[in-house]
């Protein structure tokens, strides 16, 4: 009976070197007010200059996102009074934005859809509230940093076109892939690169009665975003009746208790007061640099996702699990060009994404190349090297400049498939641990794990594991089946 309508509205730091306004740092996480001025710290009579690389990726990212970038553009002032926005006005766009009417397809292994975006506009951040306990009153306190203040963003707002929790969090997850694969934003959800701020309302189908929106503030992961607005769908049903069409409600999340917390009525467009922006002109966007910021743009997350399922048989996690880290994907095809195969395929996807989760590295922070992977399965392959040191080797490769010739020489590890060689290691095995020769010839023959584990030990990994197995069985009088 219920028809749950969600709208975002996404915002996301750009990855510029300097803020929107004014030549400070954009480094919102080092020490607090090391990057700040008059200018973003609203001191009366500064003046704003505008950022062109904040236009650029803006632009960058309208494109990504289908928008339609409009010729030109101005800024507006939206007048609030907060505390972390001390000109008492933040500099956005109202009247003519970036860009509107954009789309992105969210999609899963089993469904797509296109949700609509309205517009994309420029603004700057706020500076960071942090909470603190006074030491000598115990008390909680509030602290500003304007590190973050005047950071550039762009605001992505959606139509009341989402449908669930789920579906608001997979469009999300998709804004925040694409925009950190095209190294728009740097995307890290935990201190606050990415956040957005959901709406949601409920629809009765059957009589076209609603309520009234309630909108959930600085929401900055996926899951969270879900969980608010799975909570507060559940509510809206229980309160469907005394919620009216006219009410307008705004809410935070509190993570500890998992419910949303009301915090103020929900301002109106008028409540803003927005005027433009006298202190800054009117742009002119010129096609070339339209078409400038679409040439960086060779192929976009999704596409790529697509054509590697398809060239690479890939399931859709795998290939999701490659796309949200561009210089691994970039590897991945890279060494795929070299050496196709599905061993090859499996290899990065396995032993390569383990190596970098233990070690906590991005790809790029080793010395691996596609060239030495290649050398290292083409070792194993031809017999040169035995398959349970493949660990150890790609650890080395990883760490050092070494090419894998010189690494197996200088460790010596050779691979040892010399019977005779085998068999002399075997015997002092047994000589040296005649209890368990016994026992295993006296018919406990779960210790074979323990011999097969002895001449790995003493080859140092450089044999077959099924050769070994072969000469125990045989010098215990045993069938190998």
């Amino acid at each position: 009976m219920f028809k749950t309508i969600i709208g975002l509205e996404v915002h996301a730091q750009l990855k510029t070197e300097t803020k929107a306004f004014c030549s400070c740092a954009n480094d919102p996480q080092s020490q607090p007010n090391t990057h700040i001025c008059p200018i973003c710290t609203g001191q009366p009579g500064t003046l704003p200059r505008i950022n062109r690389k904040m236009i650029e990726l803006a632009i960058k990212a309208a494109i990504a996102l289908n928008g339609q970038v409009n010729d030109h553009i101005i800024f507006d002032r939206k007048n609030y009074f907060s505390a972390d926005m001390p000109k008492g006005y933040q500099i956005t766009q109202y009247q003519k934005p970036l860009a509107e009417n954009g789309w992105v397809e969210i999609f899963n292994s089993a469904r797509k859809k296109k949700i609509t975006i309205n517009e994309i506009h420029l603004e700057e951040d706020s500076a960071r509230t942090l909470k603190k306990i006074d030491t000598r009153s115990g008390r909680e306190k509030s602290y500003l940093d304007f590190n973050r203040s005047g950071i550039p963003l762009i605001e992505i707002v959606t139509a009341p076109a989402i449908s669930s929790p789920k579906e608001a969090a997979e469009f999300f997850e998709a804004i925040h892939m694409i925009l950190v694969y095209l190294d728009i934003c740097n995307g890290h959800l935990e201190s606050g690169a990415m956040r957005t701020d959901a709406n949601i309302s409920l629809l009765d189908s059957q009589t076209g009665k609603h309520t009234g929106r309630v909108e959930i503030k600085n929401l900055n992961t996926f899951k969270n975003l879900e969980r608010a607005l799975t909570y507060e769908e559940v509510f809206l049903k229980d309160h469907f009746q005394d919620f009216s069409a006219e009410k307008a409600l705004t809410k935070d999340w509190d993570e500890r208790s998992r419910t949303t917390i009301p915090s103020r009525e929900k301002e109106t467009s008028s409540d803003y007061r927005y005027f433009e922006e006298p202190d800054l002109p009117k742009i002119q966007l010129e096609q070339a640099i339209i078409n400038h910021c679409a040439q960086q743009i060779l192929e976009k997350p999704f596409e790529r996702l697509e054509r590697l399922m398809h060239e690479c048989n890939l399931t859709f996690d795998m290939a999701k699990s490659l796309i949200i880290d561009r210089p691994f994907v970039d590897f991945f095809e890279q060494t795929m060009k070299i050496l196709g195969t599905d061993e090859m395929k499996h290899m990065i996807l396995r032993d390569v994404k383990a190596y970098l989760n233990h070690s906590g590295k991005l790809i790029q922070q080793t010395y691996l190349t596609p060239e030495k992977l290649y050398q290292l399965l083409k070792f194993i392959k031809t017999g040169q090297i035995a398959p349970t040191l493949k660990t150890k080797l790609l650890a080395t490769l990883c760490e050092t400049p070494k090419g894998i010739e010189t690494i197996i020489e200088e460790e010596n590890l050779i691979k040892i498939d010399d019977q005779d060689s085998l068999l002399q290691i075997l015997e002092a095995v047994i000589t040296e641990n005649e209890e368990q020769y016994e026992a295993y010839i006296c018919g406990k023959k779960e210790l074979l794990k323990w011999f097969i584990g002895q001449m790995i030990k003493r080859t140092k990994g450089r044999t077959d594991p099924k050769l070994i197995i072969r000469i125990i069985k045989e010098r215990m009088g045993e069938q190998n089946e």
